[in-house]
C-alpha cells in the first residue's frame, strides 16, 4: 500500500494565521484534517504603526511550537489584491503555438516589466464547447520572495506557492461546493478585502474587492464613538446583543456599498458570458457571521446565500477537536485549496514558487547524500590499507610468508587445472543453454496483456454505479440475439457522461533496458529493439502506453485515469503475472475532448471513428481522451526460480 502523503495549507491574513495539515491514505479515500490553526496576531497586520515582517514570524513561531512540519510538503497563500488576473480567448490555433501566443499577451498585458514579475498561465474549458479561455497569473518577484522569506526563516520549506482565489477556486470544484451546469459565486470576506471567485462550466473568473470585515467595525468605532478593539468586540456579539438593531443599522451603509461591487462584478462578468447564470451564492469568511448579511444579500442580489458550515469531502481524523474545526471551517476554504493542490489533481495547477528558490531547495535536498557518497567513497580507500596492516600483523613470524606462498602456488596450480577440466564438453553446453534460451520469457506479452485488461476492469468496476464494462461482457456471451438486444437497452438508459468505461484505441508495449530512467516519457526516448532475452539482470522491462478514451467528462475522467495507478499495484498484487512488476505510472495526457484534438474522428485501423461501435447512434466526439503509461519490470526469464537475494528495482523517487 502506498504510503500515507501529508501536505500543509498556510494562509497569512491581516488579523490571523491560518494553517491546515492533510494527510491522504490514497486507495480512494477522501483526506482528512490532520491539524489546524487559526494563530491570531498580536496586532493588525494594516496597523501603520506595526511591524510587518515581526509580527508574522511570531506566529509562525508559535505554529512551529505546536507542530512539527518536517515530512510534510508546504504551500502557501498569496493575497487576492497583490496579484494581477487576466482571461481571454485565443485565436483558433495550433495547440503548439499556443505557448507562443500566450507569452505575447502576457507582455501585452502585464503593467510590470516581465523581469521583474513570475507569472504562469491555465488554460480553461467549459464543457461541451470547443473555446478555450486562458488565465494569466502574475505577481511581483519581490512581493513572492518577501512572503517565502518569512518561512525560510523560520525553517519551513515552501513547495508552492499560490494566490488566494486560485485556491478558492480549486476547493470549491474538489469539494463539489459548485453547480455543474450554471455558475456559481463564492464570496470570501477577509480583514481588509473580499475574493469574488465564480466557477462557471469549467471556467473561472476572479476579482478582489476593497471591502472586507475591518469597514464594518470602522463604521462602529465612528458611530459609536468606541476603540477599534470594542467596536470589533461589539460587532462579533451583535447577534446576542441588546442593541442588535442599531449596530445593524450602522452598518448598513457598508452593507449596500458591499452589494453594490457584487452586483458591479456579477453584471461585468454577464457581459463576458452572457449565457452564463448565477444559481448560488457560497458564503466564506468570518465576515458572514455578521447578523442579518445573509439575508440582506439574498434580498439584494435575488441568488440564494449559502453559508458553509462544513465540508463535503473533509473530515478531522479519529481524535481530532472536531468541535473547534467546525467553529473555524469559514476560515479554513484557502488552506483547504491550497493542500489539496499538492495531493490530489485539481483544476489549477499553477505554482508562482520563483525557479531559483525550487533549484536551490533542490540542492539543499541533495546535500546529505553527497556527504554519505563522501564518507563511503573514503570508507573504501581506507579498508584495503587497513586489511593489509591487519594481515601483516597476524603472520608475525615473516617465516610464515614463505609457506602462505607455497600454499598460493598450489592453490593456483589446482586453479588452472580446475579450468581446463571445466572447459571439456563447453560447447556442448553452450548449445544447450541457446536452446533452453528460446523459451525464455515466453509468458511475457501474454502477462502484460493480462495486466492491461485486468487493471482496465478493476478501475471500471469501482465507480459505484451501474457496471457498463461487465454489460458489455454479458453482451458477448449473450446466448441470442435478444439477450444481446436487453443488454444493448439496459447501457442505452444509462446518460453517456455517466458511464464508467474505457474504450482502448492502441496499446503500444516498448523494451527498455533501464527502468529507473527519469520517468516513462524519458524511457521511452530511450528505448530500444534490443530483445527482452538481453536484459540486463534487474534493469530490463516494458514501457506499456495506453491510448483510450472514456464517456465521463473532465473530473471524472480525471479521477478515474488516477484510479489507473492503484488499480495497476493491486493487480500486480493480486494476480500471479509472469516475471512482472511495476515500477512507476504516469499520467502523458488527460483529459482532453476528443473534439478538440481530433476533429476528423477517432483514427483506428486506416480510418476515421467518430460514432460510438457499439451504439453506433452515439457520438464519440464529446468523449475525453487520455494517455498513461506503466513501467514494468522484468524480474526473471521464466526459466528459473528467482534468486530470493535479487530483489526487483524500485520505483524512481
Amino acid at each position: 500500500m502506498a504510503r500515507a502523503k501529508t501536505a500543509w495549507g498556510i494562509d497569512i491574513g491581516q488579523c490571523a494565521l491560518k494553517a491546515l495539515k492533510l494527510v491522504d491514505y490514497g486507495a480512494g479515500e477522501d483526506p482528512q484534517v490532520d491539524a489546524f490553526e487559526i494563530i491570531e496576531h498580536a496586532q493588525n497586520l494594516s496597523d501603520p504603526e506595526a511591524d510587518r515582517d515581526q509580527l508574522i514570524r511570531q506566529s509562525l513561531s508559535e505554529l512551529l511550537l505546536r507542530h512539527n512540519m518536517s515530512g510534510s510538503r508546504v504551500a502557501l497563500a498569496m493575497p487576492g489584491q497583490s496579484s494581477f488576473t487576466r482571461f481571454f480567448k485565443p485565436p483558433p490555433v495550433e495547440v503548439k503555438e499556443l505557448p507562443r501566443l500566450i507569452q505575447f499577451e502576457a507582455r501585452q498585458q502585464i503593467p510590470f516589466p516581465i523581469d521583474e514579475v513570475i507569472w504562469r498561465w491555465q488554460v480553461f474549458q467549459e464543457f461541451d464547447s470547443p473555446e478555450l479561455e486562458v488565465g494569466i497569473f502574475a505577481m511581483k518577484r519581490l512581493d513572492v520572495t518577501e512572503a517565502v522569506s518569512h518561512l525560510d526563516a523560520a525553517g519551513v520549506a515552501v513547495d508552492l506557492v499560490q494566490i488566494s482565489p486560485l485556491a478558492l477556486y480549486n476547493f470549491m470544484i474538489y469539494d463539489g461546493q459548485v453547480s455543474q451546469k450554471d455558475a456559481t459565486l463564492l464570496v470570501n470576506i477577509g480583514a481588509d478585502t473580499t475574493d469574488l471567485v465564480v466557477a462557471d462550466s469549467g471556467r473561472t473568473w476572479t476579482r478582489t474587492i476593497q471591502i472586507g470585515g475591518n469597514n464594518f467595525t470602522e463604521a462602529l468605532s465612528k458611530s459609536f464613538k468606541l476603540s477599534f478593539g470594542k467596536a470589533e468586540t461589539l460587532k462579533r456579539t451583535a447577534a446576542t446583543s441588546k442593541y442588535a438593531r442599531q449596530v445593524f443599522q450602522v452598518m448598513r451603509p457598508v452593507f449596500a456599498d458591499f452589494v453594490q461591487e457584487i452586483q458591479r462584478s456579477i453584471g461585468y462578468y454577464i457581459t463576458l458570458h452572457r449565457e452564463s447564470k448565477f444559481v448560488k451564492l457560497l458564503g466564506l469568511g468570518n465576515g458572514f457571521r455578521l447578523p442579518g448579511l445573509q439575508k440582506f444579500l439574498e434580498q439584494n442580489l435575488n441568488i440564494p446565500v449559502v453559508r458553509i458550515d462544513n465540508y463535503k469531502k473533509l473530515t478531522p481524523t479519529s481524535g481530532g477537536n472536531v468541535p473547534q474545526f467546525n467553529e473555524g471551517v469559514l476560515s479554513f476554504a484557502t488552506t483547504y485549496g491550497l493542500a489539496i493542490q499538492l495531493l490530489r489533481p485539481v483544476p489549477v495547477s499553477t505554482n508562482l514558487l520563483p525557479e531559483d528558490i525550487a533549484r536551490r531547495r533542490l540542492w539543499v535536498r541533495k546535500i546529505p547524500w553527497f556527504g554519505a557518497t563522501a564518507a563511503v567513497v573514503l570508507l573504501a580507500l581506507t579498508c584495503p590499507a587497513y586489511r593489509s596492516y591487519v594481515d601483516r600483523k597476524a603472520l608475525g613470524d615473516p617465516r610464515q610468508m614463505d609457506a602462505v606462498q607455497e600454499i598460493t602456488r598450489d592453490m593456483e596450480s589446482l586453479r588452472a587445472e580446475f579450468d581446463r577440466l571445466k572447459n571439456d564438453g563447453l560447447t556442448e553446453r553452450r548449445e544447450i543453454d541457446k536452446y533452453i534460451g528460446l523459451q525464455g520469457y515466453r509468458n511475457t506479452l501474454p502477462s502484460i496483456q493480462a495486466f492491461v485488461a485486468r487493471t482496465i476492469r478493476r478501475v471500471t468496476a469501482m465507480g459505484g454505479g451501474p457496471d457498463v464494462q461487465q454489460m458489455l461482457a454479458d453482451y458477448v456471451d449473450a446466448p441470442n440475439f435478444d439477450a444481446r438486444k436487453a443488454v444493448r437497452d439496459a447501457i442505452r438508459q444509462i446518460p453517456r457522461s455517466d458511464r464508467r468505461g474505457i474504450y482502448v484505441w492502441r496499446i503500444d508495449c516498448r523494451y527498455v533496458s533501464n527502468v529507473n530512467a527519469v520517468g516513462a516519457a524519458a524511457a521511452l526516448a530511450a528505448a530500444t529493439t534490443a530483445p527482452a532475452s538481453a536484459a540486463p539482470q534487474g534493469g530490463g522491462g516494458f514501457v506499456v502506453t495506453l491510448t483510450a478514451s472514456t464517456p465521463l467528462r473532465e473530473d471524472k475522467a480525471i479521477a478515474m485515469t488516477g484510479d489507473l495507478e492503484d488499480a495497476g499495484e493491486q493487480t500486480i498484487q493480486d494476480q500471479d503475472l509472469s516475471s512482472l512488476s511495476l515500477v512507476k505510472f504516469e499520467k502523458d495526457q488527460l483529459a482532453v475532448a476528443i473534439k478538440d484534438i481530433m476533429p476528423a474522428g477517432i483514427p483506428i485501423g486506416g480510418s476515421y471513428i467518430t460514432q460510438d461501435p457499439f451504439l453506433p447512434e452515439e457520438t464519440v466526439s464529446q468523449d475525453m481522451y487520455f494517455v498513461v503509461s506503466w513501467v514494468l519490470a522484468l524480474t526473471d526469464d521464466g526459466l528459473t526460480e528467482p534468486d530470493e537475494s535479487v530483489q526487483a528495482p524500485e520505483a524512481a523517487n
